[in-house]
């Protein structure tokens, strides 16, 4: 199911949204690379796991567009009992204009869609945009720890430059 006719009127223009294609990653992975924000690693965040992804979770993942410019992109996945945000990044000269909330909007519309009851988004401690995510109305859940494993030890961070903390498991 395409979403290809959302569009608002945001101050240049009119930016439109649909569900992201594996078309959009080349320009995705520079806005993930630049943002500082999204950890991106070099299997996770490949062309080919991302492809996957999309296979498996398209409905739930939007892109927004400026013309023929990526602007935008969210990609959220379900297991068929939560949701959950994986990336959400805004380009940089289009922020503060309601984009980020409308491709979060997309994703938690079609979750209810599917008869997900709850999502959740893991963001690094230290990203700005957790005042953004407390802003879509998502809670710091201070009684959880997260924990994750390594699967892949050549699975390595492409951007540590680009955010300040570290994680000892990954290069």
């Amino acid at each position: 199911m395409d979403c290809i006719d959302r569009t608002m009127n945001r101050g240049a223009g009119m930016i439109s949204f649909r569900n992201a294609d594996i078309k959009d990653y080349m320009a995705a992975h520079r806005l993930w690379m630049e943002s500082g924000g999204i950890g991106v690693t070099s299997k996770e965040d490949s062309e080919e796991s991302i492809a996957r992804f999309l296979e498996r979770n398209r409905q739930f993942c939007f892109s927004a567009l400026d013309g023929d410019r990526l602007v935008g992109v969210v990609l959220c996945g379900s297991d068929g009992r939560s949701g959950r945000f994986y990336h959400l990044v805004v380009d940089p000269e289009y922020r503060r204009r309601g984009i980020g909330h409308s491709l979060v909007s997309h994703s938690i519309e079609q979750l209810k869609k599917e008869g997900i009851c709850g999502a959740d988004a893991v963001i690094f401690r230290e990203n700005p945009a957790n005042e953004f995510w407390e802003s879509e109305d998502f809670r710091d859940r201070t009684d959880l720890k997260y924990r994750d494993i390594l699967l892949d030890e050549d699975n390595e961070w492409l951007n540590r430059d680009k955010r300040p903390g570290d994680h000892d498991g990954l290069k």
